[in-house]
Parts: C-alpha cells; sequence; structure tokens
C-alpha cells in the first residue's frame, strides 16, 4: 500500500470520528431538551393537582362552617330544659348564673369543658359534670363542698370541711350556725381525728349531735375540749386511743342519766382508760 492511500484512510476515519462525536453532542441536546421538558411538565401537573386539592378543601372547609353556624344557630337545638342536681347549698338559678348558661340558648353553642371550669372553680363547689343530650336538654351535676365548722383566719371567719380545710368567708346572708373550731399551733397533727369524729356524731353513735356543739378546741397536751352550750357541759376528751375515750364517755354519759343526776354535771373528763365527773357548785347555773 503506498503512503497516499494509508493518508487518505487516516483522514476518513478521522472525519468518520468527528462526525460520531457531532452526532452524540446532537442527541445529548435533544436528551437535555427532554428532560427539562419532562421536569417542567412535572412541576406544573404537581402544582396543577396541589391546587386542585386546596381549592377542594377550602370548598369543603367553607361548608363545613356554614353547616357549625347554621346547627349553633338553628331553634332546633335550643335548650327547653336544664337539669341541676347535687346542689343543697346553691340555689338553681346560682349553678345557671355560675355556668353561664341559660334556657333558649343552643345546646351546641355550649362548650361542656368550659361549664365544667366555670363550675369547678366556685369556693362551694368540689366538682361538676356536665352531660348535653341533644336536641335541647342539659344536665348539670355538682359536688358541693360539706362545712363541719367555722375558723378564724386572718380575723376573718371562714367555714371549714371535716378535715379543717377553708371553704369560704362566712357571708350574713347565708349564714350556717356550726361549730367553731380552734386548733393550737402545737396540735395541728390531731387534725386528722376531725373527719372520722364528725363521721360518729352523724351515725349517732355518741350521746350528744354536732347541733349541740357551740364550739371545739384541739389543744397541746394531746386533748380536746368540746363544749355544748345548751347542756353548759364541757367534755374534755383525752387523744390517746381517742375510740376507746368515747367509749367510756357513751357508758358514764348514760349512766349519769339513768341516775336522774346529769343534771348536775358541768364537765366529763376521759384519758388513760378512766373518766372524772365534775358537778356543779351552787350559784353556777344549772344545764337545760
Amino acid at each position: 500500500m503506498s503512503v497516499a492511500g494509508i493518508k487518505k484512510t487516516r483522514l476518513t476515519l478521522s472525519k468518520t470520528g468527528k462526525a460520531r462525536k457531532a452526532k452524540n453532542k446532537a442527541k445529548k441536546s435533544r436528551s437535555a431538551s427532554f428532560s427539562a421538558a419532562d421536569i417542567m411538565l412535572t412541576v406544573m401537573r404537581k402544582v396543577c393537582i396541589s391546587g386542585a386539592c386546596l381549592l377542594v378543601l377550602a370548598v369543603v372547609g367553607l361548608g363545613c362552617l356554614a353547616g357549625y353556624r347554621w346547627m349553633t344557630t338553628h331553634p332546633y337545638f335550643s335548650l327547653q330544659d336544664i337539669k341541676v342536681s347535687g346542689n343543697h347549698r346553691l340555689t338553681y338559678g346560682e349553678i345557671l348564673s355560675i355556668a353561664d348558661v341559660n334556657l333558649n340558648r343552643n345546646s351546641l353553642d355550649v362548650n361542656i369543658g368550659e361549664v365544667e371550669n366555670r363550675l369547678s372553680g366556685n369556693l362551694w363547689i368540689d366538682s361538676a359534670t356536665v352531660k348535653r343530650q341533644l336536641p335541647g336538654k342539659l344536665h348539670i351535676i355538682v359536688h358541693e363542698k360539706v362545712p363541719s365548722f367555722m375558723v378564724r383566719q386572718d380575723d376573718k371567719l371562714y367555714y371549714c370541711d371535716s378535715r379543717g380545710g377553708l371553704i369560704a368567708p362566712v357571708a350574713p346572708g347565708k349564714f350556717t350556725s356550726l361549730p367553731y373550731l380552734n386548733i393550737d399551733s402545737d396540735a395541728m397533727d390531731k387534725a386528722a381525728i376531725l373527719p372520722e369524729f364528725m363521721g360518729r356524731l352523724g351515725r349517732r353513735e355518741l350521746p350528744f349531735d354536732a347541733g349541740q356543739i357551740a364550739w371545739i378546741d384541739i389543744k397541746g397536751g394531746n386533748r380536746m375540749e368540746i363544749f355544748m352550750d345548751s347542756l353548759n357541759l364541757k367534755v374534755l376528751l383525752g387523744l390517746d386511743n381517742w375510740q376507746e375515750q368515747l367509749s367510756h364517755l357513751n357508758t358514764v354519759w348514760n349512766d349519769l342519766k339513768n341516775r336522774g343526776e346529769f343534771r348536775d354535771v358541768a364537765a366529763i373528763s376521759t384519758g388513760n382508760g378512766r373518766v372524772w365527773v365534775e358537778k356543779r357548785t351552787p350559784g353556777n347555773g344549772s344545764p337545760q
């Protein structure tokens, strides 16, 4: 083969390589162009779908809002019956005022949780439950705090429960006569006996009742003084094994009554399994 033939062949090969490169470059360009177009198309499709979804949600939301407004204003759901139970101190009207509900108000517009919170926030209400019965009934169930004593704190008189817990200030409009309670600072731990003691009074396990007690004084030295105004009688109860002391008190109390000597008694003291009776002296008056 001649030199001229070799050069021609190389020239031909060189042109063929350039053509292939150009062709590949064109393919890549078309591929890149197609790829960008696909991406744009995909993006546009997703934007359209998202927009459609948002539009549907907006329409549904507006429909729900319109439906809710319609239901909370329609006379069909107006409250026609509001029942209140469990109240003893607070009146029906006071309960409704505290709850901020009234007849003819739309039942669905009443927020049950808020009503319960308002009721439970009252000083006299321990807990409250509200039940809604569509279309127009509401049942309010309250559990009131029960006062057992009156106590003085910061120069004010308060009602308190059987555990000595404060309830509310004593108000003249709704005064309830209850025993006055005083607990010495060094005898506060002895207040734990009060719930059981008042429970026994309520069950009539003692020879006197809570209505006869004028005051109770729990003193240091592990003793409790009880004064009954109507009987003009003082009972001093030792708090060591106080349940047993009450049993001895019952026995002696009944014995004195059976013998007709109770009218002459000024004080009865119990402690250490023994009972002491102090009789009146002439001029001290006699119990009723």
